[in-house]
């Protein structure tokens, strides 16, 4: 009898540790449950990134042109088709990347209250979006999904773009081209490049002393993204426009005249973007053949009367032009002689500082042409300058920026960002400098 009520204990006691297991398994298997839900997904993320890694770790042969951000060689070496979008493993990280301190406050980026005229993320059909970034250039091309930055303005337009960009919820871009290492045309990039990954950076120089050289090469390098100088007759595709490098031919030596100049075609509709190309480069251009005619022309160095020659107008034939200019700029642009020529050719023009941002779209047979504000000023006239600051006729000390051309009082907080190889001090009287074609700083005032 006690043997058999042992036994009976040890089966109860046995069932009932069987059935308290049974249940903790069922809780586990039902938490298993909820969390493969998830699972999935989670994994698919961590096999794209890790995909990304793989892809721009992968060897490969590298094309001859593609080069080193100023300060490290890209580890991404494998050739990738001009027009075809590779995996982008980096695109949510961009997108939620802490924004790093810089130097110069101007050229700090990160999300804004500045107001933007919001893209489809998904664009279809084509249209360039010409972008008032003040005194500077601007434009985002958007091709089927596809997207290409082509300068970034000045520095001050840095939270601009970014913002412009998010808003649009544009986290790629397919190429970035610095047409110069100018501060007005490529300042702004950084903040691009804080928000939106890149495959590949355009720009006619590997390196440059300016700071906001520095500062774009330092984006490219984190991303290891692809910097290349490219050739004339380089050809890519974007979505379904292609895209010609029609120059620079040469080093002219000028920074100016070293602009990427970019041909646009999409369907029967043709653009064409000439960075800050004076007649220098406009002349090597139409020597070497490379021109095409173009139904919307983006007028060089913001309306400069140094650009935009008539020989250049007739061979391009424009039906369309845009200039991008600042509102009351110190430099008198866009000037009257090219404004005359434009009018002469029966262009429709469209200014930036006058109808704001720009947006041009063509369905491959007509374009058609909108902008943010209206405007009844006469988009031919130049702006009137407003009357130089009344001159002591006294000599003062002044530190001047060769590149820029502008002019400061010596302990204006410029100057002290300014890059050595482009300052220089100065002791004259104000409207000699002026003379000289320098304008002041709207900062110090001098």
């Amino acid at each position: 009898m006690v043997n058999e009520f042992d036994m009976r204990k040890h089966r109860f006691l046995y069932g009932k540790y069987l059935a308290v297991v049974i249940v903790i398994l069922g809780i586990l298997l039902s938490a298993a449950c909820k969390s493969s839900d998830k699972g999935p997904e989670t994994s698919s993320d961590t096999s794209v990134s890790a995909m990304s890694t793989a892809t721009e770790s992968a060897g490969g042969e590298t094309d001859g042109s593609t080069t080193a951000s100023a300060a490290a060689v890209s580890s991404e070496t494998e050739d990738i088709e001009p027009g075809s979008s590779e995996t982008d493993g980096s695109e949510s990280d961009t997108s939620d990347t802490e924004l790093s301190e810089t130097e110069d406050s101007s050229d700090g980026v990160g999300s804004s209250d500045t107001e933007s005229t919001a893209v489809p993320s998904e664009t279809t059909g084509f249209e360039v979006r010409f972008l008032d970034v003040g005194q500077g250039d601007a434009a985002l091309v958007c091709c089927d999904g596809h997207y290409m930055l082509i300068d970034g303005g000045p520095s001050e337009s840095s939270d601009r773009i970014y913002a412009y960009l998010k808003n649009a919820g544009i986290a790629h871009l397919d190429y970035v081209v610095a047409t110069h290492p100018d501060e007005d045309h490529i300042g702004g990039l950084s903040g691009a490049l804080e928000y939106a990954s890149a495959d590949c950076v355009l720009c006619p120089v590997r390196e440059d002393d300016s700071y906001s050289f520095k500062s774009l090469a330092d984006r490219i390098q984190r991303q290891q993204a692809r910097l290349e100088v490219p050739d004339a007759g380089m050809e890519f595709e974007l979505g379904s426009a292609h895209c010609v490098v029609v120059g620079p031919i040469e080093d002219a030596g000028k920074t100016n005249n070293c602009s990427i100049v970019l041909h646009i075609s999409y369907g029967s509709t043709s653009f064409l973007f000439t960075g800050d190309a004076e007649e220098t480069e406009e002349e090597s251009i139409l020597h070497s053949g490379q021109l095409f005619k173009a139904d919307v022309l983006k007028v060089s160095h913001h309306g400069s009367e140094y650009s935009t020659t008539s020989s250049f107008l007739e061979a391009v034939k424009p039906s369309i032009a845009i200039i991008s200019c600042g509102e009351g700029n110190d430099f008198g642009f866009p000037t009257q002689p090219v404004l005359d020529r434009l009018k002469d050719l029966g262009v429709d023009l469209y200014r930036t500082d006058l109808h704001g941002d720009i947006v041009v779209r063509s369905d491959g047979e007509t374009i058609t042409v909108e902008t943010q504000k209206t405007s009844d000023a006469d988009v031919f006239a130049s702006p009137v300058l407003e009357p130089a600051e009344p001159d002591d006729g006294l000599e003062h000390d002044y530190v001047i920026n060769v590149k820029s051309k502008k002019f400061h009082k010596p302990d204006c907080d410029a100057v002290s960002k300014m890059d050595e190889k482009n300052k220089k001090e100065y002791h004259g009287t104000r409207s000699s400098l002026i003379e000289d074609g320098y304008a002041p700083c709207k900062m110090c005032d001098p």
